[in-house]
């Protein structure tokens, strides 16, 4: 078996038993490491991996915008929505210019959006299972 197929097993696994909440923050989570990089490259002037995690960053920010529910979400999807345009023509600016501190400032709205989806996320799992004896918790 091949290095790493393993762990893409597991990734696999791991996004396709996921609930929606879940889904957002992995989605959440891979901004960061995007950015992460994104900066540190910027930093080093490897201009290629900067825009490359800038532009991963990019499309995932699309991919939300396109999936937000404003019908159903009413202020909060309004709101999520003007801030997901914020942080991508962030990225688009801070790709443009190679602004490192212009993607950690991205980076720390994005966290914080994430914090909250995490919560809600957590929130969710704990109030579909039932917990038995011994702190068992069955979720489903």
């Amino acid at each position: 078996m091949a290095q790493g197929r393993p762990y893409q097993a597991y990734k696999n696994t791991s996004v396709q038993t996921s609930n929606q909440k879940q889904l957002v923050v992995m989605l959440y989570d891979g901004m960061h490491r995007f950015l992460d990089r994104a900066a540190q490259a910027i930093e080093e002037k490897d201009i290629e991996v900067a825009h490359s995690n800038l532009h991963k960053t990019g499309k995932i920010l699309l991919e939300l915008l396109s999936t937000l529910r404003e019908d159903k979400g009413g202020e909060v999807a309004a709101n999520l929505k003007k801030i997901y345009v914020y942080c991508y023509e962030s990225v688009v600016i801070a790709n443009l210019k190679k602004d490192a501190k212009k993607v950690r400032d991205i980076q720390a709205v994005l966290d914080n959006l994430r914090e909250g989806w995490k919560s809600l996320s957590e929130k969710a799992s704990t109030s579909k299972g039932s917990t038995l004896k011994g702190g068992i918790r069955i979720t489903g």
